[in-house]
């Protein structure tokens, strides 16, 4: 950012998910965000009247940037099949130390554990209407299937922390095959 920039609120966020996923949830203290940052706690107080509302919409953002805006995206495809193959490399392409440090910070923290049943939900919930409109014949069919996806997902995330986003793909490719096998 130029000197003189006026620094965002997104920029404090972005800030805030670097440091969570490098350095884990205890790098999100306002003297080390403001030191990344290399700006006054006067700016940080500008955005936000404290760390906790700070933590509250830094957790929405994660939620929007991470969730929302992949389903918008995926969403504006209309061929079903296209979708399914955007959905599979936005997903890969997630920063896997990000999603990780989330998980660790939410065994600690009761509104990281919320935001993340949320997103987790949401997540499924999608995958199994794209499952559905593939020709899954069942809600609990696409459903179950998108669970088992998704645990999949959050399984490779946790065991290849250094996997390349194409492998983290093609393994996710792979889950859909076995998944949309047997109807």
């Amino acid at each position: 950012m130029k000197t003189g920039e006026r620094f965002t609120r997104d920029a404090w966020f972005e800030i805030g998910l670097q440091l969570l996923a490098t350095e884990g949830e205890k790098a999100l203290t306002i003297d080390r965000l403001c030191q990344t940052a290399e700006r006054t706690k006067g700016s940080f107080y500008h955005h936000f009247k404290s760390h906790d509302e700070f933590v509250t919409a830094l957790l929405a953002y994660w939620q929007f940037e991470y969730t929302n805006r992949i389903i918008a995206r995926v969403e504006q495809l209309e061929d079903l099949s296209d979708r399914r193959r955007e959905l599979d490399r936005l997903a890969a392409s997630v920063d896997s130390r990000l999603e990780r440090a989330i998980r660790r910070w939410s065994g600690v923290d009761e509104r990281v554990q919320f935001t993340l049943k949320q997103v987790d939900e949401q997540r499924i919930q999608y995958l199994a209407k794209l499952i559905r409109e593939l020709g899954q014949p069942t809600e609990e069919m696409a459903y179950e299937l998108a669970v088992i996806e998704y645990a999949a997902f959050v399984g490779l995330q946790q065991l290849f922390p250094e996997a390349e986003s194409q492998w983290i793909e093609r393994l996710i490719h792979r889950v859909t095959q076995l998944t949309s096998s047997e109807k």
